[in-house]
């Protein structure tokens, strides 16, 4: 086992990468405190790790709150005694033309992307120093490298991790601390069933899933160079081998896992894989506006 003995807290660990990574770290023999603001989302995770015999703390909190990342630093301190690893995994998105960003939009994005990061590392770098080193992994984005239109303030907050990544990686070397970034690209996750769910009528909802569910997911696999789809898993991978002795000689690094997405000229896949796209979700984009939701 890669990780036995060590302690890590993954944030947005209900869901998505966050419960993906907090799953293999346990299968991987560490004591894992996860951390989501959705409390029954939480407590399917914990049910998870522990039927698969896993040790795991469940601890409601926003990142956004500087007492409740506190009290989550506090509570892993308490229950396991220590900390070795820190994923700043919890994040929101937001796609609005600039003009259209209201102040309210712009506060909520940036206090849960970069500064509930910040909240992270606050508070769990002293207990990382006490261990006598660690790892820290933020999770970033491609948006944080390449530009798309719509995404300026998401865009602002996963440049700015990167950017505090590698001032951190330099600050906290000497405590044998190293701190990477992991930069996801196009990756299927249960909010994007969920959402494209709510546009169909709720009676309708069963058979669209029966019908298209497959072509909905299978259509993510043209994103990028390499047609397949991007799963949770496979960040969950990367940052494995980043709080794993593996990566010790590896520090301040941004690793975007991608499929080849950043790969292109342009955010935007090629004219070929765009067709394929476009003629795969045909039949689907009619069912859903013979059936869309009033």
């Amino acid at each position: 086992m890669r990780l036995q003995g060590k302690i890590a807290i993954v944030t947005g660990g209900g869901q998505g990468i966050g419960r993906a990574t907090a799953r293999l770290f346990a299968r991987e023999g560490a004591k894992v405190a996860i951390a989501s603001r959705t409390e029954a989302k939480l407590e399917q995770v914990k049910k998870e790790i522990e039927a698969e015999g896993g040790q795991v703390l469940a601890v409601p909190t926003d990142v956004a709150k500087s007492e409740q990342v506190k009290e989550l630093v506090a509570a892993t301190q308490d229950r396991f005694g220590g900390l070795d690893i820190l994923v700043n995994n919890a994040g929101i998105g937001l796609r609005l033309p600039v003009d259209e960003v209201e102040t309210a939009d712009y506060d909520r994005v940036m206090d849960t992307n970069l500064r509930g990061m910040y909240h992270g590392c606050h508070f769990a770098v002293p207990l990382l120093k006490a261990r006598g080193g660690g790892s820290i992994i933020n999770v970033s984005s491609v948006h944080g490298v390449d530009g798309s239109p719509l995404n300026t303030v998401y865009a602002a907050t996963k440049g700015g991790i990167i950017g505090c990544t590698r001032s951190l990686a330099a600050e906290l070397a000497p405590h044998r601390i190293r701190v990477n970034t992991v930069s996801p690209g196009a990756i299927w996750l249960e909010m994007y069933e969920e959402s494209i769910l709510k546009q169909v009528k709720a009676e309708h909802q069963a058979e669209f899933l029966e019908r298209f569910g497959e072509v909905m997911r299978d259509n993510h696999k043209y994103f990028q160079a390499l047609e397949m789809v991007g799963m949770p898993e496979d960040i969950a991978y990367c940052a494995l081998y980043l709080a794993a002795e593996e990566s010790r000689f590896v520090t301040g690094q941004n690793i975007v896992v991608d499929g080849g997405l950043t790969t292109y000229l342009s955010p935007y896949a090629p004219v070929g894989s765009r067709q394929k796209m476009e003629e795969a979700g045909a039949p689907m984009r009619a069912w859903m506006e013979a059936h869309k939701a009033g």
